[in-house]
């Protein structure tokens, strides 16, 4: 009788086991849908730069939100970022590139936004630290919320940064 106990306590974890990875996959399927789009909307703004260093810097920052979204965020890993993935979606989105002579081409909207795509990203690696199923939607539905705020800028409107300094 002892050992029925035993092995139904043993398929009883182990159910709740698969029930927590397929809870666990779930989320980290929503962390890259959140990814895609975004560093789809950063590419966007690559897009329209007239610096080719610009476009680089931007281009960049795009394949590290999409990376940080993905691949970075492993359950049972360390949760941080290597140190050029974490350059790459750091300040540049806002600033661009030091080599050009003025800043990117952006409304001061879509220089917001960037950056609030890049933070949750940046912190998505490291939720597999903390509560996985509390933190990591809220990240992904913030990146979404950047976005949409982006979206919503006009661009070419009249705070639109020219290309001189």
């Amino acid at each position: 009788m002892t050992n029925v106990t035993v092995q139904v306590d043993e398929v009883d974890l182990g159910n709740e086991d698969q029930e927590q990875r397929h809870v666990a996959n779930g989320l980290l399927a929503d962390a890259g849908e959140a990814g895609r789009p975004a560093a789809g909307w950063v590419r966007g703004l690559a897009g329209r730069q007239t610096q080719e260093a610009h476009r680089t810097v931007l281009g960049r920052a795009a394949d590290a939100v999409e990376r940080a979204c993905g691949r970075e965020v492993v359950p049972g890993g360390e949760g941080q970022l290597d140190e050029e993935l974490a350059y790459d979606l750091g300040s540049g989105v806002v600033t661009g590139s030091p080599l050009a002579a003025a800043l990117p081409e952006l409304a001061a909207g879509e220089r917001v936004a960037p950056a609030a795509v890049c933070a949750p990203a940046a912190a998505m690696p490291g939720v597999v630290l903390g509560d996985l199923e509390r933190e990591l939607p809220v990240l992904a539905a913030t990146m979404d919320a950047a976005v949409e705020a982006g979206r919503a800028v006009t661009p070419g409107g009249p705070d639109v940064q020219s290309p001189t300094p």
